[in-house]
């Protein structure tokens, strides 16, 4: 929604009625600058769910623009709740979400500054992980754990994991480049880190040691 606002118009008029917008459906929403980029409040599961299902995209883009966001967030929204019911059928779910996804990838049609163009909505390279997983996935995990739903699983492991991952190659490496010396790749430093971990984890190696006592003698 942010990206099609900021290819249009995104002056402090825009970003107030967003966060009115925001503030009445009782989300926390603020933007403040950064030296010359606007940064904004990361939105959690549940004020998402409030975006997709209260916000009128109406107050900020053009009427045919937001029809088609509204429905792309409504199919996605049905999906997110078919998802969550262990009664979905997997081969179902397969198919809706690829029309989604169609839906997703709706191409412009027509030349550009023309009467005759149509805007459409996003383009191959949008598409993240998440989407990929979403669409050709899924329907695989509802079919194999139907019993329990998917709702017994989180992303919050591997998060966190990444999340460690990160900061220590951050912190001991150069920033997007890996070590000096070796001239690696970040990843490749990362992927070494953890074979490392896993080698002292499974041979009992201590990765840390106590520090030798000083002791002071006075005359």
């Amino acid at each position: 929604m942010l990206a099609e606002v900021k290819s249009q118009k995104f002056d402090n008029e825009i970003r107030d009625i967003i966060c009115e917008e925001m503030k009445r459906i009782k989300v926390k929403f603020s933007f403040w600058q950064d030296q010359r980029t606007w940064l904004h409040t990361s939105l959690m599961g549940d004020d998402k769910i409030k975006v997709i299902k209260l916000f009128n995209l109406n107050t900020i883009l053009p009427s045919h623009q937001a029809e088609k966001i509204h429905n792309l967030w409504n199919s996605f929204y049905g999906l997110y709740q078919k998802m969550k019911d262990v009664s979905t059928n997997p081969e179902d779910f397969a198919i809706k979400t690829k029309a989604w996804l169609d839906l997703f990838l709706t191409p412009s049609t027509g030349t550009p500054n023309t009467v005759e163009y149509v805007k459409g909505l996003y383009r191959p390279n949008d598409i993240t992980p998440y989407i990929h997983v979403f669409v050709f996935h899924i329907h695989e995990f509802i079919k194999f754990h139907q019993g329990f739903g998917l709702s017994a699983f989180s992303c919050a492991p591997i998060e966190k994991k990444n999340h460690q991952h990160v900061s220590h190659f951050f912190r001991g490496t150069f920033k997007d480049g890996g070590a000096k010396e070796t001239n690696s790749s970040a990843i490749v430093e990362i992927l070494q880190l953890e074979s490392r971990m896993l080698y002292y984890w499974a041979q009992k190696t201590p990765i840390s040691f106590p520090k030798n006592k000083k002791l002071r003698i006075s005359q």
